[in-house]
């Protein structure tokens, strides 16, 4: 044991103290720098739960807004066939009376789908095949080719055409549907799309559609052909239909 010499303690003492002191010291500024880092570190994920509860809600908002465009347009789709059938009808009945003949009365259109079973890859031509032939109570207006892609039509006439293909791109900054017709005017659809971080900030943004619809004066014979860019590729679970009736 150290004693007191005259009236002061030992110098190592001292030392010791101090050095203990400065440990102190030191430890607790450790344990304010954690206290900081853990405090800025809750700041952090709180902020970051934000930013992601609110990029949820837009992801929701934009695929219900898309889900509502889709809707629309296949009910103005709709709209206009039943507008333009229910116009030939009365333009047929008061033609029969004017004749004072009577005609069968049958219709002539043909409407064709793309499912997932029947989908196929674009070639290099960008023909779009693997159409599906849907069940009309009417007199067919085109014959398909599976093979060539190609829709041959069987009568001549006035027709109200329409053909509409969703497609899964997301490299390109636009996507395009063409609808050809032999010496006569080209359907077409060009749409342009965002490729930024922000236009593509949720799953949905490869679903890009295109439609294209008209009317036009078409031969016997003549073959119509649904077209797009080669390295395009169509969406699986997308909605992809053509199809024409006749209007005169």
């Amino acid at each position: 044991m150290w004693k007191l010499q005259n009236g002061k303690r030992p110098v190592c003492a001292t030392m010791q103290r101090i050095l203990q002191r400065r440990r102190i010291r030191t430890l607790r500024l450790v344990w304010s720098l954690m206290a900081v880092l853990a405090l800025s570190l809750a700041v952090c994920s709180a902020i970051f739960t934000v930013w992601t509860m609110r990029q949820t809600r837009d992801l929701s908002r934009s695929f219900q807004t898309l889900q509502e465009r889709l809707e629309q347009v296949n009910m103005q789709r709709k709209a206009i066939f039943q507008l333009i059938l229910e116009k030939r009808e009365l333009l047929e009945s008061q033609r029969f009376r004017r004749d004072g003949r009577k005609g069968n009365g049958r219709k002539v259109a043909s409407h064709f789908e793309i499912t997932n079973n029947s989908v196929q890859k674009v070639g290099n031509e960008g023909v779009i095949k693997g159409w599906t032939e849907e069940q009309l109570n009417m007199s067919r207006a085109v014959h398909y080719n599976p093979e060539t892609g190609t829709f041959k039509v069987e009568r001549s006439g006035v027709y109200f055409l329409y053909c509409q293909v969703h497609f899964n791109e997301n490299q390109s900054q636009y996507v395009k549907l063409e609808v050809s017709v032999p010496k006569g005017p080209l359907l077409q659809c060009i749409e342009g799309y965002g490729t930024t971080p922000a236009s593509g900030s949720h799953r949905f943004h490869f679903l890009k559609p295109c439609q294209v619809s008209g009317l036009l004066r078409l031969n016997k014979g003549a073959e119509l052909k649904a077209i797009t860019g080669g390295s395009f590729s169509l969406q699986m679970s997308g909605k992809h239909y053509f199809g024409l009736f006749k209007v005169n």
